[in-house]
């Protein structure tokens, strides 16, 4: 009995750590809504490239992407949407466009989608 108990207890901890684990990395403005995704593609529109930077994935660097082609496009199967730059999905939360003064502002706050632990700005670098 006690064996059952203690595998049933392992069990359960492993399960709460990994779920924890897994909301720590989890995307916060991959999928949104439909005016979201239409708003945050029409602002990408007017935009020459964007910087890719994940701050709650401790990254060590950012990466700066020319923009070719943006649009808003239906998630099959579900009722969310995603903003798609040049063919792929991008999280708005981990995106930056350079302003005319040449900051780096984050688009997900810009286009007012709620994200957390993610910076308004980077560095102009």
């Amino acid at each position: 009995m006690k064996l059952i108990k203690y595998t049933l207890t392992a069990f359960l901890f492993a399960a709460v750590a990994m779920t924890t684990a897994v909301s720590v990395f989890a995307d916060q403005a991959a999928w949104i809504t439909k005016a979201q995704a239409e708003k945050a593609a029409a602002f990408l529109k007017k935009q020459k490239e964007i910087r890719h930077y994940c701050a709650p994935c401790s990254d060590k660097g950012d990466s700066v992407e020319d923009i070719s082609s943006v649009e808003a496009v239906k998630i099959d199967g579900q009722e969310y949407w995603e903003v798609q730059v040049n063919g792929k999905g991008i999280d708005l939360a981990y995106v930056y466009f350079k302003t005319k003064k040449g900051k780096w502002k984050n688009l997900a706050k810009e286009v007012k989608v709620k994200v957390s632990d993610v910076p308004k700005t980077l560095s102009a670098e």
